[in-house]
């Protein structure tokens, strides 16, 4: 049976850097007739409710990169290994003998263990290890580290250019649609309702931005927040998306929105009427928006 080569990481994001470790995977797996792997994790601890994509997204970005094998790792039960006990059990365990990691990477009971114990273990146990350095991006004369924390930070500050290009491909926030109170077409602005997919960090306020509905993807506008004038439960998070100009006539069960630009931050109205008084700003200010980017 060929042996593998593979790279571990929880992989948040599957952003550039990730994909770096991924491509030298394939890369050596096809020059030395070896089989490629993935190893990563359900969950982690530090950052549960705090991940760039759903563990479902992310296993779907996994499968486009058409390694061999993907190995899903149950947290809980692994999280209390010692450093050699996970190295036998999930390297030495599962036959490989090449192993792709970044400098930052971590192993072992309280990720006790880095790249210096894995080169020890490397040469005890006599398999080829690469250290892959990681990856920067220059922005506006300013290098980045690549990182999912990095990107973490700019999905709070609303940085989506930024975000894209740490990603490698278009942030798209998915989820499933709800049934709402009819409210926004009460007073004339009908939205989508959607809940977010489960533990998925979201950017707050209100945003210039594309829906996608199956195959087609609409100009929009979009609140993620708590809906403070209308809404007496201040800890349930709100994703309500209003698509201009166009009215939905077909049923929707999942919806995507990609943010490009924060308009303005959530805030509380002393009205029904002065909320919606000032959507409509929001609704001419992405025309505008759309008008100024994307008109020929």
């Amino acid at each position: 049976m060929k042996k593998y080569v593979a790279t571990i990481g929880f992989f948040d994001g599957v952003h550039i850097g990730h994909q770096k470790l991924i491509s030298t995977v394939i890369n050596i797996a096809k020059k030395n007739n070896l089989r490629s792997l993935i190893i990563t994790f359900d969950t982690v601890a530090k950052i549960k409710n705090n991940l760039i994509c759903s563990f479902k997204e992310k296993i779907r970005i996994l499968k486009t990169f058409n390694v061999d094998k993907i190995k899903v790792l149950n947290f809980k039960k692994i999280r209390n290994l010692s450093s050699k006990e996970f190295f036998k059990d999930f390297v030495i365990g599962n036959k490989i003998s090449v192993l792709v990691v970044g400098e930052d990477f971590k192993f072992g009971r309280g990720a006790s263990s880095d790249v210096l114990d894995l080169k020890n273990l490397a040469e005890k146990y006599d398999f080829i290890l690469f250290i892959i350095s990681d990856v920067f991006k220059e922005i506006n004369g300013k290098k980045f580290s690549v990182s999912s924390s990095l990107i973490r930070q700019n999905i709070i500050k609303s940085n989506f250019k930024e975000v894209e290009i740490f990603l490698g491909r278009e942030y798209w926030i998915c989820g499933k649609v709800l049934k709402g109170k009819g409210l926004g077409k009460k007073i004339g602005i009908p939205t989508i309702n959607f809940v977010s997919e489960k533990n998925v960090l979201l950017p707050k306020g209100v945003f210039v931005g594309l829906t996608k509905l199956g195959n087609l993807v609409y100009p929009s506008v979009a609140n993620f927040g708590y809906n403070p004038t209308v809404n007496a439960n201040k800890n349930k998070l709100f994703c309500e998306v209003h698509i201009i100009d166009k009215k939905i006539d077909f049923a929707v069960n999942e919806i995507c929105f990609r943010p490009l630009l924060k308009i303005r931050r959530e805030k509380k109205f002393s009205s029904i009427e002065h909320m919606r008084k000032q959507i409509i700003k929001d609704i001419e200010y992405t025309k505008n928006f759309f008008y100024k980017n994307f008109h020929s």
